[in-house]
C-alpha cells in the first residue's frame, strides 16, 4: 500500500534530519516500538509489540537508513516478522526548507503479510501518529534547550 504526504515542523531541515535518525526520537514517535539496538551504522534491531486488550503480537526486525544526503533526504527500510506474518516498509523522506521551518515529505510503500490487512486509513493514521510524535519530541527538545 502506497502512502505519501507531507508534514511541517518549526525547525530547519538539518535539525529535523538529525531528529528523524535519533534513537530516542524514534522510540518516542513510533507506535508500539519497544526497543532499538544499533547493530551497525544506520542499522538497528527493532522490537515492536502490537496489541489490543490481552492479545499482542511481538514483531522483531531491522530498521535501516540508506541513501543519505545529509540534511536533505534518506531512504528508510523496515522489515519485521512475527510468528504468523510480517511487515515491510520502504520510505523516501525529504527535508525541505520552509521559511524558519521545514516540510518533511514522505513517499512510502507499506505491506503486512499474514493475518493482518492494512487499510488505507490505518496506514495514513500510523504515519500521522509518527509525525505528531516527532513534533512532540521536537517541542520537548526545544524546551530543554537541546536544539
Amino acid at each position: 500500500m502506497r502512502v505519501a504526504g507531507q508534514f511541517r515542523f518549526d525547525a530547519p531541515p538539518q535539525v529535523m534530519y538529525k531528529l528523524f535518525t535519533n534513537e530516542e526520537a524514534l522510540l518516542n514517535a513510533t507506535i508500539a516500538l519497544e526497543s532499538l539496538e544499533e547493530i551497525a551504522p544506520d542499522r538497528w534491531a527493532a522490537r515492536l509489540k502490537v496489541g489490543i486488550g490481552g492479545f499482542a503480537l511481538i514483531y522483531k526486525g531491522i530498521l535501516e537508513v540508506t541513501d543519505r544526503v545529509p540534511g536533505e533526504s534518506f531512504h528508510l527500510r523496515i522489515a519485521a516478522e512475527t510468528h504468523n506474518g510480517s511487515a515491510h516498509a520502504e520510505a523516501d523522506l525529504r527535508f525541505l526548507p520552509d521559511g524558519d521551518g521545514c516540510v518533511v515529505t514522505y513517499d512510502a510503500d507499506i505491506e503486512f503479510r499474514g493475518a493482518q490487512k492494512l487499510l488505507p486509513s490505518l496506514a495514513k493514521g500510523l504515519v500521522d501518529y509518527f509525525m505528531h510524535g516527532m513534533r512532540e519530541y521536537l517541542d520537548k527538545a526545544k524546551a530543554r534547550d537541546l536544539i
